[in-house]
């Protein structure tokens, strides 16, 4: 036997004060006079014999009773194989707050029944255990330990939320928060619905050291639609014309979903679209077509109707629409009319000449593409400036000059980690192929197989091949005639040979040149995001325009729940931190509280939709022994299962029973046995 509070033995020699008490009271008898005592001798002995024992007696239950008291304090108890039965018990609690628990059980909603299990689990334990409550957001709130009585008060203050966390991750952060409760047996509950979605647990992951116990509150299967995602089909959203958005409906029933009502809204103004038909568990992609009035930030949101799961039947997506994309073309003798035609010509953009003696560098971060032409050396100091844009974003496109001397843009290559032209050749070679997989003739063409009029040059260099290189664009022999760098956020354009009708006909090539220059300028434009997820994206990027400063006050953000987040700059963009304060789904604007300085979408993880879920059979396969399957009723069964199994380790309350028994007993010996 071992005891959980050893220092109240020490209070057993208190013991020792009735006993000394006992044996030296002494009574003072006062004297009288009286006759002869010869014939009582005889009582008066049997009597003092009769007093003895009742004393001693009386003695005997005082003592037992008080050493029993003292035992219950010190609360005994026996030990299990491994030593831990009737220690004190640090136990984490988590309760799955997530969407899925919106589901019905008996006891009304899985996450009502949730919180009063967990708060039978916590009124089972003892005043002196410590208790942790975890739900999906595992905040830095929940990485403590905790009372009986602030614990009660935890689990009140957990509410639903778009959050959701897998299992794995839950009890990995859960094993460390044992390192510092040293002496106490840990042990972890976990109350889910189980879904197949976030139970990812294995047997290797949970701790031997700990105990799990898994309490499944789950309802009946239900079927489910939900909208996983949407994008734009054009990387480039279009003021005055029809963009194309695509969708993806995923039917997670085992029945077909006929006429599911879809729509639209923009800005506000909602849109009819029609209706779809889903086969049973199959996913299904369809497409809206939405015409954009004027430019700005646009806030777009697909809905359906779908019963009786309802968090995934929208979906948010946030789009700024500029009013043109800024080409700036660089130049140093001759000034390059057609190709100034030829930007200009293309609708959304905006073309600007400007020569190489003469360059503002600070407006280099508001064009989208930036031309390169006849230049017959790249200074360091352009070569810097242009490094800087191309890894923010802008991209570069490079027409050399003819004839190059030696070294001439060996600055910028070396700077941006690209091999420089080859050697010159006056010879007339025809370009005899297009990538038409890549990224910027992937959707050009409507018949691909149609002849198209290939451009011809008649001088040319030899372009090395370098990393993250691309031909879009090679010669009949094989050799690259354009070709595409990857540079961080932004990309290099080369061409073998230089603009001009005396090196090459590109210029009276459209069908080609045009929609090249137009991919050119928005081609890293596809890689902005128009969406993100709750609980997984805990930072945005945001581009600013290039006079912006940081206002003092800071930026405020506001949509369905509006806080202040914080900002880290990264080059030409700021992070926006939101961390865990977005926790609705819809659209959010920055602003510095004068205007709104962007728009972004949040929506809420997919990852629930699916609503199977794991039984305790299959949970029982799937961890085995290492955990223990709690068939929970209702709170108070479990907590009465819980406590009983508690206190038949402990022995303390049957020391509190015989302690009042014998305390019973002495007042019958004072009662009835009189002296």
């Amino acid at each position: 036997m071992q005891f959980l509070f050893p220092g109240f033995l020490w209070v057993l020699g208190l013991l020792s004060v009735p006993v000394i008490i006992h044996l030296f009271y002494f009574r003072r008898y006062k004297k009288v006079l009286f006759t002869q005592v010869r014939f009582l001798r005889e009582l008066v002995e049997q009597t003092a014999h009769r007093n003895k024992l009742r004393n001693l007696l009386i003695l005997l239950c005082r003592m037992i009773a008080l050493a029993a008291l003292i035992l219950a304090f010190a609360q005994p108890f026996l030990p299990d194989q491994q030593g831990t039965a009737g220690m004190q018990k640090a136990v984490a609690v988590f309760i799955d707050n997530s969407h899925s628990m919106n589901g019905q059980s008996d006891q009304g909603s899985l996450f009502a029944k949730a919180k009063a299990l967990a708060t039978g689990i916590v009124e089972a334990h003892g005043e002196y255990d410590k208790i942790a409550i975890l739900s999906h957001e595992l905040g830095g709130r929940q990485n403590r330990f905790l009372s009986r009585e602030d614990a009660l008060t935890a689990i009140e203050e957990i509410r639903e939320t778009a959050v959701v966390s897998p299992l794995s991750k839950v009890c990995s952060r859960i094993q460390p928060l044992f390192s510092k409760m040293e002496g106490y047996q840990p042990e972890v509950y976990l109350i889910s619905d189980f879904q197949t979605s976030i139970t990812d647990l294995t047997p290797e992951q949970l701790d031997s050291s700990i105990r799990y116990h898994l309490v499944p509150v789950q309802s009946l299967a239900e079927s489910n639609v939900s909208i996983d995602s949407a994008w734009f089909v054009q990387p480039v959203v279009v003021p005055g014309q029809v963009n194309a958005i695509a969708f993806t409906l995923t039917n997670h029933g085992d029945s077909e979903i006929d006429q599911l009502r879809v729509s639209y809204s923009l800005n506000g103004q909602e849109f009819p679209h029609g209706s779809v038909d889903v086969p049973p568990g199959k996913q299904l992609t369809d497409t809206i077509r939405v015409k954009i009035p004027n430019t700005g930030e646009q806030q777009i949101a697909i809905r359906i109707k779908d019963y009786p799961i309802t968090f995934d039947d929208e979906y948010f997506l946030s789009a700024r629409v500029d009013e043109a994309f800024g080409v700036q073309i660089i130049y140093e003798q001759t000034v390059p009319k057609n190709l100034d035609l030829a930007v200009g010509s293309i609708p959304y953009f905006s073309p600007s000449l400007s020569p190489a003696g003469a360059l503002d560098y600070s407006k280099f971060a508001s064009n989208k593409l930036i031309i390169l032409t006849g230049l017959s050396q790249i200074s360091s100091g352009l070569s810097a400036e242009l490094e800087k844009v191309i890894q923010a974003g802008t991209n570069v496109l490079l027409f050399p000059a003819a004839e190059l001397k030696p070294g001439a843009y060996d600055v910028f290559c070396n700077q941006l980690g690209i091999p420089a032209p080859g050697a010159w050749e006056t010879l007339r070679k025809e370009v005899g192929r297009i990538d038409l997989e890549g990224e910027v003739f992937s959707d050009v063409f409507i018949n691909p197989k149609a002849n198209i009029k290939l451009p011809v040059s008649t001088g040319q260099y030899q372009l090395s091949r370098g990393a993250a290189f691309e031909t879009i664009m090679s010669y009949r022999d094989g050799s690259p005639f354009l070709v595409k760098y990857l540079v961080q956020k932004g990309n290099l354009f080369v061409f073998a040979c230089p603009w001009g009708e005396s090196y090459s006909n590109l210029a009276r090539s459209p069908e080609v040149l045009l929609p090249f220059l137009f991919k050119a300028a928005v081609s890293n434009q596809a890689s902005k995001r128009h969406s993100y997820t709750i609980g997984r994206d805990l930072s945005v990027s945001w581009t600013p325009r290039p006079d912006w400063v940081s206002p003092e006050a800071g930026l405020l953000m506001t949509g369905p729940e509006e806080f202040v987040p914080s900002l880290r700059p990264q080059g030409r963009e700021w992070q926006v931190d939101v961390y865990e304060q977005v926790r609705k789904p819809g659209i959010y604007s920055l602003s510095d509280r004068k205007e709104q300085l962007a728009g972004f979408a949040f929506n809420e993880d997919r990852t629930e939709s699916d609503p199977s879920f794991l039984t305790a059979p299959q949970i029982r396969e799937k961890l085995g022994e290492r955990v223990d399957i709690v068939e929970a009723g209702d709170s108070a069964s479990l907590a009465g299962v819980l406590k009983a199994n508690r206190d038949k380790k402990s022995y303390w309350w049957i020391l509190v029973l015989a302690s009042v028994i014998f305390l019973f007993l002495e007042s019958l010996l004072i009662r009835l046995w009189k002296n």
